[in-house]
């Protein structure tokens, strides 16, 4: 039982972690968060690689290894949930994990260029 609640948690923080990525963006914008926005880029630029390098995520292989010492094959109320949102992350359509790609290619370009339009805000010595 430990080991499916440790597979649904790690669904859980892969699912937060995608929606940090895609509705980061306009939250670190609007509030112009330097740091926060470098730590978007930098996800952003993560994703694009393992997309590109057809590379499985890490939470991926953590999820697998957490379901496979489940030997009680127990399912308990809100396992509903968790097959949902693993539907959400796992998408086996290859036209659309290639759409996909190209959409998270033009989201990394939009990024870039929101540097250009509004710069980040760089913190100045006192005194000087």
């Amino acid at each position: 039982m430990f080991y499916k609640v440790a597979a649904d948690f790690v669904i859980f923080t892969h699912f937060m972690w995608i929606l940090f990525v895609v509705l980061g963006f306009p939250v670190f914008l609007y509030f112009n968060l330097s740091r926060w926005r470098l730590l978007h880029l930098a996800a952003l630029i993560a994703a694009i690689i393992m997309q590109l390098t057809h590379t499985v995520c890490p939470l991926t292989y953590l999820e697998a290894y957490l379901k496979s010492k489940d030997i009680s094959g127990a399912v308990y109320p809100g396992s509903f949930i968790i097959e949902k949102v693993e539907s959400m992350i796992y998408i086996e359509d290859l036209v659309t994990l290639e759409r996909i790609t190209y959409l998270t290619l033009i989201f990394f370009i939009i990024v870039l260029l929101s540097f250009w339009f509004r710069p980040i805000k760089l913190k100045r010595e006192k005194g000087v």
